[in-house]
């Protein structure tokens, strides 16, 4: 049972170790070129795990910014989770003390994969997944630190494989009918925030429009069918 769980779990997020090891490797080398050693780059990848926030943290730890600030700044990256969150309630609730570990490793990709699955899924598959892909993230990024360290040119630009992502994801996604409507909701969205509140501070709001804009189509889509 457990091996079957451990191969579907891999086949799973084979997607995900093929991005996950370049975007840690792109994230180990920036932080090694932001003078920062392996133990600190595996601490970030284990600890914080929040994938273009590693990214922005680099030049606060840097900096040496005030920890306010970064709370602000990763509320504001990490707002998204929040609306991610809500549709895993059930899922996770049933989870026990595997849950908080859920919650904790919920990012965009490892939500993306568990969305493919049924409600019904075993937890241990949904556990596995979400382990696999922290796995990947921390091997990128220590392989990118070692690998990086004293290289004599610069990788200014790396950080932009993060966008190119989230590109390929929402292109994947594009190719599925099922998914146009709600791709062009968060497209319509995004574009009236950003020219109503600007780029520092449209992301959040964006979000909560588009949730509420696809909850409303969902119940209205449910009592339809109702009916």
């Amino acid at each position: 049972m457990r091996n079957a769980q451990r191969a579907k779990a891999l086949r799973l997020t084979l997607p995900v170790l093929c991005g996950y090891l370049f975007l840690g490797f792109a994230f180990g080398a920036t932080m090694t070129q932001a003078g920062f050693g392996p133990l600190w780059v595996l601490s970030a990848s284990s600890l914080v795990y929040a994938g273009s926030l590693q990214f922005v943290m680099v030049p606060f730890l840097a900096s040496g910014i005030s920890l306010a600030a970064v709370a602000l700044t990763a509320l504001m990256i990490n707002a998204r989770h929040l609306f991610y969150g809500l549709s895993c309630i059930g899922r996770f609730n049933r989870m026990g003390r595997a849950r908080p570990y859920m919650i904790f490793s919920l990012t965009d990709e490892t939500y993306s994969v568990l969305c493919t699955l049924p409600g019904d899924e075993s937890d241990g598959v949904l556990v596995r997944v979400a382990l696999y892909d922290h796995l990947y993230w921390i091997t990128g990024s220590v392989l990118g630190a070692l690998m990086t360290q004293g290289l004599p040119f610069d990788l200014t630009g790396i950080d932009f494989a993060m966008t190119a992502l989230f590109v390929v994801i929402a292109v994947e996604r594009l190719m599925n009918p099922g998914d146009r409507f709600a791709l062009a909701v968060g497209a319509y969205c995004a574009v009236i925030m950003l020219l109503l509140l600007g780029p520092d501070a449209f992301l959040a709001p964006a979000l909560a429009v588009t949730a509420l804009v696809l909850t409303i189509a969902d119940i209205s889509s449910q009592k339809e069918a109702a009916r």
